[in-house]
């Protein structure tokens, strides 16, 4: 329990961080994975990407993702051919493991109940360097084609911001993808990530309830539309917030009700009204965030 706003997050972000137990289980499978992927593809490389990479995962949550790389030859025209011969060969080597799946760009491999003991699998092709010097990688689009991914230099993008902002910004962020897991909005985790990012390169300074609630609004009023990415405004690259007309409708429903609601919290918090602030992010956390011990 907290007694102010400033507590109240600080907690909040205590309980979203992952567990020493959720970091060993992310490690655990790494070197049966890796050799499996070297026997069956010839893999050159494997790093890890995503959230969990780069300090911005829900605990409970994020999964653990990988980017393989697989020499070029080892790959089909037809993506979605390549990772189906992914996942037989992650089904061979865990055959105790039930549910490995395509999931999208990946595939996943559910080693526990939940997210935070799932992986996934991006098979990739190393394309070269980018301008700022990351490496640069075709992925499965999730259709059987293949797309330009540079997770490196995303990653890169925030951490450099969060530095600057004196370790504001991923916090931030991982208030914002709270939201998203606690209330199950389909909506993308990393178009969240850059959107916040990109929100918060002209911020010197966070404020989590003023900022939260601007956020909210702004990606409520944008209805989650397409945004260049911010990592490369100049190549008419953009990301969409998902996969699914259906799915976008669902998040834009949720999203102009969590602005309302983190629009609420921050006017009580102005008032000095810290109880009704804390009721609100209650209600936007759905049940989450700490409760009010103040009299």
């Amino acid at each position: 329990m907290a007694t102010t706003i400033d507590a109240g997050f600080s907690q909040f972000l205590s309980t979203l961080r992952a567990t020493p137990v959720e970091t060993a289980q992310a490690k655990s499978h790494r070197s049966s994975i890796e050799a499996a992927m070297i026997a069956k593809f010839g893999m050159t490389t494997m790093f890890r990407t995503g959230s969990f990479g780069n300090g911005t995962n829900i605990s409970g949550f994020s999964d653990v993702d990988y980017f393989c790389v697989i020499p070029r030859d080892k790959l089909s025209n037809d993506s979605s051919s390549t990772l189906a011969s992914v996942a037989s060969a992650m089904r061979a080597r865990f055959s105790t493991t039930s549910g490995i799946r395509v999931n999208g760009p990946a595939v996943r491999l559910p080693f526990g109940l939940d997210g935070a003991e799932a992986t996934e699998l991006v098979p990739v092709d190393y394309t070269g360097q980018t301008l700022l010097d990351f490496r640069k990688f075709d992925m499965p689009d999730g259709n059987g084609s293949w797309m330009f991914s540079a997770p490196e230099s995303h990653n890169a993008y925030v951490t450099n911001r969060d530095k600057k902002m004196v370790g504001e910004l991923k916090p931030l962020i991982r208030f914002v993808k709270a939201w998203k897991y606690f209330r199950s909005v389909p909506v993308s985790s990393f178009y969240l990530e850059m959107f916040v990012a990109k929100y918060a390169h002209s911020e010197e300074t966070i404020v989590n309830h003023i900022d939260l609630a601007r956020i909210f609004r702004a990606l409520a009023d944008s209805s989650l539309g397409a945004i260049i990415d911010p990592r490369f405004p100049s190549d008419g690259r953009y990301l969409y917030a998902a996969n699914t007309n259906a799915q976008l409708s669902s998040a834009i429903d949720a999203v102009r009700l969590a602005a309302t609601r983190a629009e609420q919290a921050s006017a009580y918090q102005l008032k000095d009204q810290t109880r009704n602030a804390f009721e609100r992010y209650g209600v936007l956390y759905n049940g989450a965030f700490p409760i009010y011990s103040g009299f």
